[in-house]
């Protein structure tokens, strides 16, 4: 059964906080999920990969490296590493005049800054919205640049990859004036009483930022029977109740029927919900949209009441988070690729980038 319920969170939900010390580029990601995702040149397959990325938006700095981000999924991207040779300079023009012959966008300082080096990067964890920046390239040797000079270029050659599917990575384009939410999902459920299948729950939502409003819905499955049930929503996924570390186990759950179940959201609300006798549940809940929220994280999680499932008679979804993107400006970047080759020129995309932490 379905069940909406209309909330303030107007009042609650927080202004994200702006990026300190490393800059990010777009600088409008640096807190939330841009709106598209790629492959190139680090996340697919294809070797060799030559790829050259120029920013219009990094201020003067001494850069020692750059890190990119998983892009927002409901799985787990694994472990693996990345093996490649790269250059940086201050671009010869602004990303709107550059060609698409790799060598012609860089400046006189061209610097090489990785010499054939292989770097390891963690599996990713779903559940941030955005994700950390956690896929790190610290440079062998730095590169001193100078805002008011020009732009910022890097390219990199990959010659080597472990992974034998698609790493998906944080990316940003072209104005998109009505971003839905951007959804993650991680976690496990638990096994319900009569279900051969752990509780689980996905994301969506419909959104009218001309309206400035627009509605989270998150469905769940495998739910008891007929059970009463709670949508779970806050927006804190490390404390409950500010001093108990989530996740969080049921007590008791660890070795009964229903397997250990786990806490991973601290609530603000509980919506009160019943599950169908498939269970199947739903809860839609209508929120604000203001570009203040940009960057705001909400996490959700189903509970259902199942007295022969476990001593405490809870069983648990896995955890959906909720990233709010606002409407985008324009993106200040061309990117130049070229896969299976080194050759001398690539195709050029303008207003299109990984999302780029330098530090």
């Amino acid at each position: 059964m379905a069940t909406t319920h209309t909330l303030s969170l107007a009042l609650l939900l927080p202004v994200a906080a702006f990026a300190q010390g490393p800059s990010v580029s777009p600088t409008f990601y640096a807190n939330a999920e841009a709106l598209i995702n790629n492959v190139f040149p680090f996340g697919n397959t294809a070797v060799p990969f030559r790829y050259e990325q120029i920013h219009d938006d990094v201020p003067t700095m001494a850069i020692s490296g750059f890190r990119f981000r998983h892009n927002a999924t409901t799985s787990v991207y694994p472990a693996h590493t990345v093996t490649l040779d790269g250059w940086m300079s201050t671009a010869l023009t602004p990303s709107t005049g550059a060609t698409n012959a790799f060598d012609n966008n860089h400046g006189v300082d061209k610097t090489p800054i990785i010499n054939n080096r292989t770097y390891s990067h963690p599996a990713s964890d779903p559940t941030n919205v955005p994700g950390l920046f956690v896929l790190d390239y610290p440079f062998d040797t730095p590169f001193f640049y100078a805002a008011p000079v020009g732009s910022l270029c890097w390219e990199v050659i990959v010659t080597a990859k472990t992974q034998t599917a698609s790493v998906v990575h944080d990316a940003a384009s072209t104005v998109n004036l009505n971003p839905v939410l951007q959804v993650g999902a991680g976690g496990t459920g638990c096994l319900a009483t009569g279900r051969t299948s752990a509780m689980s729950a996905t994301g969506t939502s419909t959104v009218s930022w001309s309206g400035g409003s627009g509605t989270l819905t998150v469905n769940g499955t495998n739910a008891p029977a007929s059970a009463p049930s709670f949508h779970c929503l806050g927006f804190d996924k490390t404390l409950w109740a500010g001093f108990l570390p989530l996740p969080f186990a049921v007590p008791g759950s660890t070795g009964a029927p229903s397997g250990t179940c786990n806490l991973y959201v601290d609530p603000l609300f509980a919506i009160g919900a019943r599950a169908g006798t498939t269970g199947a549940l739903t809860s839609a809940v209508p929120i604000p949209l203001a570009p203040t929220y940009h960057g705001v994280a909400l996490y959700s999680q189903w509970l259902s009441l199942d007295l022969a499932a476990n001593p405490t008679g809870i069983v648990t979804s896995r955890m959906v988070t909720h990233g709010v993107s606002a409407p985008n400006p324009t993106t200040p970047a061309c990117r130049i690729f070229l896969s299976g080759s080194t050759g001398a020129t690539g195709t050029i995309a303008q207003a299109y980038m990984l999302v780029t932490q330098f530090y």
